[in-house]
């Protein structure tokens, strides 16, 4: 009796293991790679690994010392706590039903989302010295998903409900208070929001009006992340295709709206 106890309690870890994995490799391509960077960042500056001012976003560092890890380093560091254990979980949530709605099959025009907002972020965080911008990315990502579901309603903070549209300012004021009123503790965040916007500018609402695609997916991205499933006659149509899909309810065209969703 003792025996087989024993081996139903190794079968029950080993099932748990399996179920885990599965859940890994069941990840989009791209959130898998967000997810793995950020922990993997984060901890080894948690583990004293790697000091924590070797991975900021350092202009001066980059150029005269060439620690060009930094352009993603910078980005996809955070720290320790439940607050951020709570954002990267939000993080998986939106960069999932993102890259397989909005962006299903096309894993290369979701990555450059994500490479053009770290860009955009980047180009003038030198402003203000903003070193580490990781809330900023999950910001681009949340604002992103909230454009194209902007009359969705959603629960916040303490079961608050509001739509969609609303949410990024919501969020970026529940941690400002957090941060006990720190203006630069929510400039990263501002940074993503505006990254965001300017994407969805760009890319779905100016092609919607006739004009052309002013930030197409590099072919270099295409050469590592692969050509869409589904290919478009031109970046009109693209644009298009991807502003269309802000008038389908998310979750393969079930309404669930009135459910809502939680944001940690």
């Amino acid at each position: 009796m003792v025996r087989a106890s024993s081996s139903g309690s190794r079968n029950s870890v080993i099932s748990d293991g399996a179920r885990l994995v599965n859940w890994f490799n069941s990840l989009t391509p791209i959130t898998k790679l967000l997810l793995c960077s950020v922990l993997t960042c984060t901890l080894s500056v948690s583990l004293r690994i790697v000091p924590g001012h070797y991975m900021g976003l350092h202009w001066p560092g980059i150029w005269n010392g060439f620690q060009i890890w930094r352009l993603l380093t910078g980005f996809l560091t955070s720290h320790v706590s439940l607050n951020e254990a709570i954002m990267l979980a939000a993080l998986y949530y939106y960069s999932t039903d993102l890259e397989s709605q909005e962006f299903g099959g096309r894993t290369a025009d979701y990555a450059w989302f994500v490479l053009f907002s770290m860009i955009a972020m980047g180009s003038v965080s030198w402003i203000t010295n903003t070193t580490f911008l990781y809330h900023g990315v999950f910001m681009a990502l949340l604002t992103l998903w909230c454009l194209h579901r902007q009359q969705l309603i959603v629960n916040f903070f303490m079961g608050i409900k509001m739509p969609a549209q609303y949410l990024p300012y919501a969020t970026m004021l529940l941690w400002y208070l957090l941060k006990k009123g720190n203006l630069f503790s929510v400039l990263d965040m501002i940074y993503g929001f505006g990254a965001a916007h300017l994407y969805y500018y760009l890319s779905v609402d100016l092609p919607l009006q006739g004009s052309p695609n002013y930030i197409p997916t590099p072919q270099l991205v295409y050469r590592f992340f692969g050509e869409p499933q589904r290919v478009y006659d031109n970046a009109a149509s693209t644009g298009a295709a991807l502003g269309n899909n802000s008038n389908r309810h998310p979750g393969g065209g079930h309404y669930w709206g009135t459910r809502g969703r939680t944001l940690g």
